[in-house]
């Protein structure tokens, strides 16, 4: 499907700040990232260089049997390919990591956010009338880090008290490159990804009642802030777009929204929520109101099991209930364990209602915690794979039709069914959960078979496109436009609610990493972000007194920067590409 003119159109913008610190960083933070994509690729090349050639030998020994090896020989290799690229994926959508490192190559056009994708989902919070999420995509990522910066004598600083200042200010020449390292060794070792292609961070913008409207920003990598902040008083949701500003942080790119539209300001194409139902048959919005409709019966149906289950308890008598407590240790002795079997068979509706509690509260924990096209009927080995696994699931229709499965919720009560030997009658619940299930296959099935299915075919096809033929850039961006809605909306499927909608669903003691992440960004923590910020003005300041110096544009100090030797894991084809698209 070519939606290029429905990202094309001007007649809905969304306002995102554009500052000249942001746009000058944003060239060496993304010449950092595509540099560190580059090693980590080399390394990886070298890894497997061995496995890479002992499949090509057993290819090529397989082509020397077919008549017409000359043909096979590129497929071959594509595959090849394919199984190399497919390792670095940094998104859930099989294989984007082709599409967004072949974003990366446009050089200066692969700066800043490109699109924004309007999710509407009804609101969960008391008086929440509607949530909006507003998805951001940018072609990489930084992770939390500081900006590239050197010392006053490459900028060709002079000045009289140099020599008295230099051996005091010293540290901060160098406070950066060691800050840096100091990330990375601990990115490693917890195994995060830091440097990567591809990025979406969103904003969620919320009407309560009264017109009332609010927003929740993003912190480091993503992650929701807890608090809401009041943007006003609105008639309509587009009033609030009109009179508000999106902002990023340098090369992290977590997002915020501001009331006041001030200073320069990019203006980028929306994709609404209208629009994505109209293009791509999916209404968020209609799916979470299923789904919060299933999560008021498990909140009913849970507080009458637990009611009913207390009650009975607590006419056990003393020794009765002794054992009964004894019971629910997980740390119990193997006596108690044989007192607590007794107990079950004397009180056994008091075990049913146990279960029917247990039950419940998985079922509503999976609700949150479980992507949302699982929540349908799908295939049991999506979300994994890479491009040449699933197009062979493809080729084989009958086969992958019959590995559909029944959604997770109800896979979930059914295996708890039979490890307890316990049936769950609740017949309101299943006919929820079914009507549930229905309602996101019937989104999910269709944009899988269409739109996924095509995304797939452009991404073979960009295989064959080599960054030397004449018309490069103009194929990758019609491929960009063409495919990173249907990776942002493959994304939001993909993803639990908790993480991508709905961050108040899951309590804070279950989500740690938003407690460091709260920490890095505290307006109280002078070594978090504000010294990443105070460094940010010193390289702005830095970088703008050269630009100055030299009488450099925006083009010529991009390829200024494509020019030093810091880095030196860019392929020099795709420097010389670069600098060529922007002189």
């Amino acid at each position: 499907m070519d939606i290029t003119k429905e990202i094309s159109s001007k007649n809905t913008t969304i306002q995102v700040a554009h500052d000249l610190q942001r746009q000058l960083l944003e060239m060496t933070s993304f010449l950092r990232v595509m540099n560190n994509y580059y090693k980590r690729k080399l390394e990886l090349q070298n890894q497997i260089k061995p496995l890479i050639i002992r499949k090509f030998k057993e290819r090529l020994k397989k082509i020397e049997d077919n008549k017409a090896w000359l043909q096979s020989l590129p497929n071959a290799l594509n595959s090849l390919s394919g199984d190399f690229l497919n390792r670095k994926d940094s998104f859930k959508f099989p294989d984007s990591i082709i599409l967004f490192e072949a974003w990366m190559h446009l050089g200066i056009q692969a700066l800043y956010p490109r699109i924004v994708l309007q999710f509407q989902f009804p609101g969960l919070l008391k008086g929440e009338k509607v949530r909006n999420i507003f998805q951001f995509l940018y072609s990489t990522s930084r992770g939390f880090g500081f900006p590239i910066y050197f010392g006053p004598e490459f900028y060709h600083y002079k000045f009289k008290l140099a020599s008295i200042f230099d051996p005091l200010l010293k540290w901060s020449y160098t406070v950066c490159h060691r800050a840096n390292q100091a990330i990375v060794v601990g990115n490693k070792r917890l195994k995060s990804k830091r440097h990567h292609p591809g990025e979406i961070e969103s904003v969620i913008i919320s009407e309560f009642a009264n017109n009332i409207y609010k927003g929740i920003d993003t912190l480091l990598h993503g992650y929701f802030k807890n608090e809401a902040k009041i943007l006003g008083k609105f008639s309509s949701l587009d009033n609030v777009l009109q009179n508000s500003t999106f902002s990023y942080s340098i090369g992290d790119h977590a997002m915020r929204i501001e009331r006041n539209n001030v200073g320069r300001i990019l203006s980028l194409p929306l994709i609404t929520h209208d629009s994505i139902i109209k293009n791509y048959g999916v209404d968020f919005n209609s799916y979470g109101k299923t789904l919060l409709d299933v999560n008021k019966t498990l909140i009913k149906k849970l507080n009458f099991y637990r009611e009913r289950r207390n009650a009975l308890i607590s006419k056990l008598n003393k020794k009765d209930k002794i054992k009964f407590r004894l019971e629910q240790s997980k740390h119990s002795a193997k006596e108690f364990a044989r007192m607590s079997q007794k107990l079950s068979k004397k009180y056994p509706i008091i075990d049913i209602y146990g279960h029917y509690k247990t039950l419940l509260e998985k079922v509503r924990e999976l609700l949150f915690t479980t992507p949302i096209y699982k929540h349908g009927t799908h295939n049991s080995k999506e979300g994994r794979g890479n491009l040449k696994e699933t197009n062979k699931k493809r080729e084989k229709t009958d086969d992958y039709k019959q590995q559909d499965v029944n959604s997770v919720l109800l896979s979930f009560i059914k295996k708890y069914e039979e490890k307890h030997k316990f049936n769950f009658e609740e017949v309101e619940v299943m006919d929820k959960i079914e009507q549930l299930q229905e309602i996101i296959a019937k989104m999910w099935l269709p944009f899988k078979e269409r739109q996924f299915k095509f995304a797939l075919n452009k991404l073979n096809e960009l295989l064959m496109i080599h960054i030397d033929d004449e018309n490069y850039e103009q194929n990758i961006t019609e491929l960009l436009n063409k495919l990173l809605p249907i990776i942002a909306i493959y994304e939001i499927f993909n993803r639990p609610l908790f993480e991508s909608v709905y961050p108040e669903s899951i309590p804070q003691t279950k989500r740690p990493w938003t407690y460091f992440a709260r920490f890095l960004a505290s307006k109280y923590n002078p070594f978090g972000t504000h010294l990443m910020k105070l460094f940010n003005r010193l390289a702005f300041h830095n970088w703008s007194f050269l630009i100055l110096k030299k009488g450099m544009n925006r083009n010529e100090f991009f390829n200024y920067l494509l020019k030093l030797p810091i880095w030196k894991y860019i392929p020099k084809n795709i420097t010389t590409r670069m600098i060529q698209q922007n002189s």
